[in-house]
């Protein structure tokens, strides 16, 4: 439905505690480097690339979209799959995306834009069809870099 909009490039992981999750990580899977960032008031990140792939890890706290509840788990050191992202290249696609979000009747509980509107970000329910979220992202302008400090593994 998407493939010939987008490609996908993240796997988004949730965590009760951001320390012990990439330790883990980097114990099992030689995810060793991360970029760490406070997002919003709400979300701290980990990001880290392993080969073409990015990992997320998000530490959600008070005050999240609802979309985000019930995934954190249990263990500490555990990470659970919340949603794929999938990189838009540009404006047509953009609309195409969101024309076919609508045309599927798929809702879409979370949708924005940041850094006056070079980042935009979309996130649909797809949990029906993959078991999970999927996110769209469009980067450009002074969103385009967005990830350039995130470290290979």
């Amino acid at each position: 439905m998407f493939a010939d909009l987008c490609h996908f490039y993240q796997m988004s992981f949730i965590a009760r505690d951001l320390d012990r999750a990439t330790e883990a990580l980097s114990r099992r899977f030689g995810i060793t480097r991360f970029r760490r960032r406070q997002s919003a008031p709400w979300l701290e990140t980990a990001h880290a690339w392993s080969a073409d792939a990015m990992i997320e890890v998000m530490l959600i706290g008070e005050g999240a979209p609802a979309l985000y509840a019930g995934y954190t788990p249990e263990d500490p050191a555990a990470i659970r799959l919340h949603h794929h992202g999938y990189r838009v290249a540009d404006e047509a696609g953009w609309a195409a995306i969101e024309r076919r979000v609508a045309d599927a009747g798929l809702e879409a509980p979370m949708k924005g834009a940041a850094m006056n509107g070079d980042l935009r970000f979309l996130y649909v329910d797809t949990r029906r069809e993959l078991g999970l979220y999927s996110e769209f992202v469009m980067l450009g302008g002074s969103a385009a870099g967005l990830y350039d400090d995130v470290p290979r593994n």
